[in-house]
């Protein structure tokens, strides 16, 4: 009997949740009044409007289904296993689901296609450790409040020596492309060095290719916090303190604004992000701030004065900037060709690009002075009737006609740090130490065997008519001293080819700045071949001179 009556009181609990579940297109309530206003101003077209028709409200109340974009890579935030998504932002993309009172469907994205994803309709919402910055904010919707903040940290090895700003001016800092916080670090570093993908940029520290590397630090948390040993990293410098977003499709109603807005402001105030940030053993420093913000009395009653701004990114207009625009609408209309003049367009990617610009002058002028120089000594040493300046004039050679360029590279570079101390001007003179001697080695051998087969002539001495005969050998040897000074980034010099790194660490155009490279080194190579042949045709004895 008590059996029975058991199952009878079963079957009424059935029939009585039946009853009061809500269908699939019936409005629920979920104590926010925004959200109750957005399910009561969308369901009701929910049986007129058609699927691919609707908007994101539409889709998300009426289809009860909100679909998120979420990485799979990013530890302690989002990151793939065996049971699915897991992280601090794949539990607020649960959190936010439950509270529009809709399922969740997540949707892997990459910090390359997140706001693709949305503009082409993949996605409604994105939780991807998006900074939100005044460049991106015209292309998507970011709800405020934010959900998190972070800063862009040097990390390095734990027993170094502490850096300070100015350090970093002889340092080799590695990043990705595209970071936020390029555009502060690219003009005051020695050299960058950059990586597509952050795990890349990681694996380059761990194994030693890089010093120092520049990220968020919420990427880089692994590699500083351990518990059961010291860590081999640590934090160096911070800057640039970004907050994060999470985005919609431009265009959405005010209702889905408002209420997507009103659910974040509750998960501060009832401390729901703070609970899945220490659940995931996330920095609650921020969190905690904007709790404390979210339950004041001025932000209840005046919400929208508490809201942070992005992070501002806008880069000062470059004086040339309106001529970088018409010849690229100039090469759009005529040739049909479009590229983007991102050196041309912010005052501080024009500076580097000019500094560099006049390095790179500066440095093809040094040498083919220098390599001249070298060559015609190593030259006049080989053919010395003084045994000791022969044995040293071979020995220069042996070194230099035999090592890779870049040991040399390195080397010279290594020397003049251990002599002056490392500044541009100490790399500049490594640079050409290294480049001009290993060309002027060269030339200088190749002069002393034309001394060797030849004779002094009337009015002309046997030097000056052996210079004559390897002219074309000098001037060959000259022009590829030109051509092999783009290598000076190695050793830190700032030329173009360093400027046009740091400048493509912010701006993007990777592969139209390769280009501009390659037709600044044949304008480069061209002009000293012009110059040097009239310099030789004029200098030396007509006779097997160079035309």
């Amino acid at each position: 009997m008590s059996r029975l009556r058991g199952f009878r009181a079963l079957c009424m609990l059935a029939a009585l949740i039946s009853v009061v579940a809500p269908s699939p297109g019936a409005t629920q309530t979920t104590g926010l009044p925004a959200v109750e206003a957005l399910h009561e101003s969308v369901t009701p077209g929910c049986e007129t409007q058609a699927g691919e028709t609707r908007s994101v409200e539409e889709r998300v109340v009426c289809e009860r289904l909100l679909r998120v974009g979420l990485r799979g890579d990013y530890p302690r935030f989002a990151e793939i296993g065996p049971i699915g998504h897991s992280g601090f932002e794949a539990d607020i993309a649960r959190e936010i689901a439950a509270r529009l009172n809709v399922a969740l469907k997540v949707v892997p994205v990459t910090p390359v296609n997140r706001i693709s994803k949305l503009g082409e309709g993949e996605v409604d919402l994105v939780i991807a450790t998006m900074g939100h910055n005044t460049q991106r904010d015209p292309t998507v919707h970011f709800l405020r409040p934010h959900y998190f903040q972070s800063e862009t940290i040097l990390l390095g090895a734990a027993d170094q020596n502490p850096l300070t700003w100015k350090d970093l001016e002889t340092r080799l800092v590695c990043t990705t492309v595209g970071n936020y916080s390029n555009v502060i670090l690219a003009p005051d570093v020695g050299r960058l060095m950059l990586f597509s993908r952050s795990q890349q940029l990681i694996d380059a520290l761990l194994n030693e290719m890089c010093p120092l590397i520049a990220q968020d630090d919420t990427l880089l948390l692994p590699l500083i916090s351990s518990e059961t040993e010291p860590s081999r990293f640590e934090r160096k410098l911070g800057f640039a303190p970004v907050p994060w977003g999470m985005a919609m499709p431009l265009g959405i109603s005010a209702e889905m604004a408002t209420a997507m807005s009103e659910i974040l402001k509750e998960m501060h105030r009832d401390g729901s992000f703070l609970r899945l940030a220490r659940k995931h053993d996330v920095p609650v420093a921020f969190l905690t701030e904007e709790q404390a913000r979210w339950q004041s009395v001025e932000c209840r009653a005046a919400p929208e004065t508490c809201l942070s701004p992005p992070l501002n990114v806008q880069l000062v207009r470059s004086p040339v900037a309106g001529l970088g625009t018409t010849i690229e609408n100039a090469l759009k209309a005529r040739l049909g060709i479009e590229v983007r003049l991102g050196f041309m367009e912010s005052d501080v990617a024009w500076r580097m690009f000019l500094g560099g610009l006049g390095t790179s002058m500066l440095a093809v002028c040094l040498a083919l002075i220098s390599t001249a120089l070298i060559g015609l000594s190593i030259g006049k040493m080989l053919v010395s009737p003084v045994w000791l300046l022969r044995v040293l004039a071979k020995s220069v050679l042996t070194i230099f006609q035999n090592a890779p360029v870049m040991l040399v590279l390195v080397v010279m570079g290594t020397l003049t740090v251990w002599t002056f101390s490392y500044s541009y001007s100490s790399a500049m003179l490594a640079a050409i130490l290294a480049i001009a001697g290993i060309n002027g080695s060269f030339a200088g051998a190749a002069v002393a065997e034309a001394y060797r087969i030849t004779h002094a002539h009337e009015g002309t001495s046997r030097f000056m008519r052996a210079l004559s005969l390897s002219s074309a050998q000098l001037d060959s040897y000259l022009i590829n001293a030109v051509r092999g000074i783009s290598a000076a980034s190695v050793v830190g010099v700032p030329d173009l080819v360093n400027a046009l790194n740091g400048i493509t660490a912010f701006s993007g155009s990777q592969t139209f700045y390769y280009w501009l490279l390659v037709l600044f080194y044949i304008a480069a190579v061209l002009f000293s071949a012009q110059l040097t042949r009239r310099g030789l045709a004029r200098l030396l004895p007509k006779e097997g001179a160079v035309t």
